[in-house]
């Protein structure tokens, strides 16, 4: 047992050093950005028109199989259509009801009935139908039907065999294995192997054509034709073009980089600079802050520490505890007081120190007691203070830091380095409080103030200033905001 339990910690330790996918957090349609990875989601169709990805109606969908299969369709009377409950769809077996929809896999005789009423691996008595249960596979063991929680559970290599995505079995010790990258034998087979047999997470694989093996890999350097396939669709690649960008993880589309906190609505004395903020709202002469079910642009939503964006809108900010979230970032994006929970699935307003984080998921992201952002090591394996964009080697943590940018490595971001398109603010570095701001004239270029106009002054500062007499003047902050370093703006000269 000791043995047993030694070598469990073990696997669970090499499993750490590498990044590790969750699959309950895949892309949506509109996040593809080649239609390379569109064409390969069955619930996405490619529009050429627009060169965008979208969601494919049920309506369009001539495939049974594939109509079924889709969570939100039903096949019903030859055709595809929106899945509305499984109580309207006529099944007198449970293969007919599977037949018109996924979600359908029980029947009363007469209609099918949800999935919700199938048995979970405990209510099992036998071991013919120990396999699969509502909760998860199972395992016979011990003249009982459990839910398999680790590959080391089974004790026979038929047992092992029945989830090869996951374990493997060993000859040599006699034991059911956590699986690795290198174990698979095949190119076809070297995509991603389950960390546990009912876990959504995943370790990335590679497959090395000059050794001809296949690799623990990550994310960061797979190519355009691999970043969604060897992820299993929750990476994209971050450009239109092929020939560019970077394998990039697919957040909630919620998630926000960091922005600097806009003037107080109280501290507005013009209608037009008010009518600009959205958190605000110009009422009988004066402008008033906005109810939380008023603002609609999440950027907007979560500068207020009393509203949280979730679910596509905002509502007022209750405690983290109740918020579903995958990710820190996805966390911070609901409201900007939580982070990612213990259990990888929930938020917390619980900060703790960055050395007391064990993986890479939990530690990019977070942040320590003082407010300060951790970075994963991946030398060391360690979490750590992030002081330095170099120090990150994940692109979507750079990207989404506010002081760092991507390409190729994590460089700390200057106005030079920005195009047309994010030539705004940064953060001086990633646990700075402190933002420069740029303007665009021909390039990239940092802000002159002297430039700004009465009728610039708020809108092209990104509502952190206002016209004061004769003067564009900084609004006042809180003392435990963000200090400000200049005036911002991005000034747009078009060359007649």
């Amino acid at each position: 047992m000791t043995y047993r339990v030694l070598l469990i910690t073990l696997l669970v330790y090499s499993i750490n050093c590498n990044v590790i996918i969750r699959t309950d957090a895949r892309c949506v349609c509109k996040q593809w950005k080649l239609a390379l990875e569109c064409a390969n989601d069955q619930d996405c169709i490619w529009n050429s028109n627009t060169k965008t990805c979208e969601q494919e109606e049920c309506s369009s969908i001539k495939s049974q199989s594939i109509c079924s299969a889709d969570e939100g369709c039903q096949y019903r009377d030859g055709k595809c259509e929106n899945f509305t409950k499984c109580e309207d769809l006529k099944g007198k077996t449970i293969n007919e009801c599977r037949f018109m929809s996924t979600n359908c896999r029980e029947s009363n005789g007469e209609h099918c009935l949800p999935n919700a009423l199938e048995r979970k691996c405990s209510e099992f008595k036998n071991e013919g139908e120990c396999l699969q249960g509502q909760d998860g596979f199972c395992l016979w063991l011990e003249s009982k039907c459990i839910l398999w929680s680790n590959c080391v559970q089974a004790i026979t290599k038929s047992q092992c065999e029945m989830l090869p995505q996951s374990c493997d079995w060993s000859e040599t010790l006699k034991f059911c294995l956590q699986k690795q990258c290198s174990e698979i034998d095949h190119e076809y087979d070297c995509i991603a192997v389950q960390e546990g047999p009912n876990s959504h997470l995943y370790q990335v694989c590679e497959w090395n054509y000059v050794l001809k093996q296949c690799e623990s890999s990550i994310p960061d350097i797979l190519t355009f034709d691999t970043c969604a396939s060897n992820t299993l669709q929750a990476y994209h690649w971050s450009s239109s073009n092929a020939n560019e960008g970077f394998c990039e993880q697919c957040l909630s589309p919620n998630v926000q980089k960091p922005t600097p906190k806009h003037c107080l609505c109280n501290s507005i004395s013009s209608q037009t600079d008010c009518q600009q903020n959205q958190t605000c709202i110009w009422k009988d002469g004066e402008c008033e802050e906005r109810k939380c079910t008023e603002i609609d642009p999440p950027q907007a939503c979560i500068q207020q520490e009393h509203c949280a964006w979730f679910s596509g809108s905002c509502v007022e900010f209750t405690q983290c505890e109740n918020y579903k979230a995958f990710s820190n970032l996805e966390c911070q994006s609901i409201n900007k007081k939580c982070l990612l929970s213990d259990t990888l699935e929930t938020c917390t307003s619980k900060y703790q120190e960055c050395k007391t984080h064990k993986t890479d998921d939990k530690c990019n992201g977070s942040k320590d007691s003082k407010n300060e952002q951790c970075y994963w090591d991946e030398k060391t394996n360690t979490c750590q203070v992030w002081t330095q964009c170099s120090q990150q080697k994940q692109a979507t943590y750079c990207d989404y830091s506010g002081a760092c940018l991507w390409d190729g490595e994590c460089k700390q971001i200057t106005c030079k380095l920005l195009n047309q398109h994010s030539c705004t603010h940064y953060l001086t570095s990633p646990n700075s409080k402190n933002w420069k701001y740029c303007m665009l004239l021909d390039t990239c270029q940092d802000l002159n103030p002297d430039l700004l106009s009465k009728d610039e002054c708020y809108a092209f500062s990104y509502g952190l200033s206002t016209w004061n007499s004769s003067e564009c003047q900084l609004c006042k902050f809180p003392d435990d905001y963000t200090s400000i370093l200049s005036f911002i703006g991005m000034i747009i000269i078009t060359m007649l």
